[in-house]
């Protein structure tokens, strides 16, 4: 029951027994990463020894301390990057299956209701309203699952392939490297976990919303701090020229709104500022207070949206026609609407082609009385906490 960390193997015999080890010993811990020290001076062996399962092979005549512990490290840390992987798969897998049993409860739920409306035919015309929607809402959750599979594995596609190829490059080539280079291709593999990450977060957020369950905790915040200390985190992570000028207008105070959505829409629109406007420039981001409203305003001048896309702005996975090369799901701006939203408040964007874009965000000061819609059941609670620590 002893817990180890990887295996070093002698292949001493002539015989080939060492390299059945190898297989077998990889067949029962497929995790256990194994180096084998071989005295053959061949390639053949230790390329055998590869495809038994082993991470590395070393010549035992031509090896040193700082080869060996090289070789060590190496396998243990591809073999916990290879676990990362497999733990992201799962939890796609997970949310798929999720999806899956929404639509199915949905379908159920509308079964009941159609036998309900043959039995009561004196409420036919409620239940035949209640029939359309509950349609409705069906079709939203089929299309919705579909967009977030099409999504999901178009946005996957390109980070897999990146760490793979990472992976294969550390395993095959990273005793040759200096610690530099070995590094930039680990943080290479890490920022990818982390934007696959993100993406699964992004699509349970607006899928919470979807259902009326994305859930509203107000408390009291001094909006100007709150605003360019955001400001200062943005800029330091996105290393980006831009110059954000930050504006406070009218007379400050306190007020009560959800943080985490707070963040959440207003990191949204000021990183598209910022994406969207790839030559550079100033972004304007004014904070504007009135006695029952307060409002945020971010102004850029980067690549504007043509008018016939402005009315679908705003629906999950739709981009702007003029988009070009630029990365995205199409879910950020669906995703501040949301937020907005639950804030009881309105958003607006005005726009002109290469001249730039403005959002506009009101949001009435009574929020302290919005009763909380929904809850988050254990299950997707605790699929959200291990996506996010992955």
């Amino acid at each position: 029951e002893t817990q180890f960390d990887v295996v070093l193997l002698d292949l001493s015999l002539p015989d080939k027994q060492g390299l059945i080890t190898v297989a077998q010993t990889h067949e029962a811990v497929p995790d256990l990463p194994i180096v084998v020290l071989t005295g053959f001076t061949d390639k053949v062996t230790g390329i055998e020894a590869l495809r038994q399962g082993a991470q590395d092979y070393l010549i035992k005549g031509k090896i040193d301390s700082e080869l060996l512990f090289r070789a060590i490290r190496h396998g243990i840390e591809r073999v916990q990057t290879l676990k990362r992987l497999r733990h992201s798969e799962e939890q796609l897998q997970r949310l798929n299956e999720e999806l899956e049993c929404r639509v199915t409860e949905q379908t159920e739920e509308l079964r009941q209701k159609n036998q309900y409306l043959q039995r009561e035919i004196t409420q036919r015309q409620r239940l035949e309203e209640e029939l359309r929607n509950a349609l409705t809402k069906e079709k939203e959750l089929s299309e919705l699952k579909s967009n977030i599979i099409s999504v999901v594995s178009h946005e996957y596609r390109t980070p897999l392939a990146t760490i793979l190829s990472s992976a294969e490059l550390l395993e095959h080539y990273g005793h040759k490297w200096s610690q530099h280079k070995r590094q930039r291709h680990f943080q290479r593999i890490q920022n990818t976990v982390h934007h696959m990450t993100q993406l699964i977060s992004d699509v349970l957020l607006i899928n919470k919303a979807e259902a009326g369950k994305l859930n509203f905790k107000p408390v009291p915040l001094d909006l100007v701090t709150f605003c360019q200390e955001l400001i200062e985190e943005l800029q330091l992570t996105a290393k980006t020229k831009h110059q954000i000028d930050f504006q406070n207008l009218g007379v400050c105070h306190a007020v009560c709104m959800d943080e985490k959505l707070l963040r959440q829409f207003l990191t949204n629109l000021l990183s598209n500022a910022i994406k969207y406007s790839p030559g550079g420039g100033k972004i304007q981001f004014d904070l504007i207070f009135a006695p029952d409203t307060v409002t945020f305003r971010i102004k850029d001048s980067g690549i504007g949206i043509p008018q016939k896309d402005q009315d679908q702005l705003f629906d999950a996975f739709y981009r702007s026609s003029n988009v070009g090369t630029i990365s995205g799901t199409g879910l950020g701006l669906a995703i501040v609407k949301k937020c907005v939203e639950r804030h009881n408040g309105k958003i607006r964007v005005e726009s002109e082609v290469n001249v730039g874009t403005t959002f506009t965000v009101i949001i009435p000061l009574k929020n302290q009385d919005v009763e909380e819609k929904g809850r988050e059941g254990e299950g997707e609670r605790f699929l959200l906490e291990v996506i996010k620590q992955i």
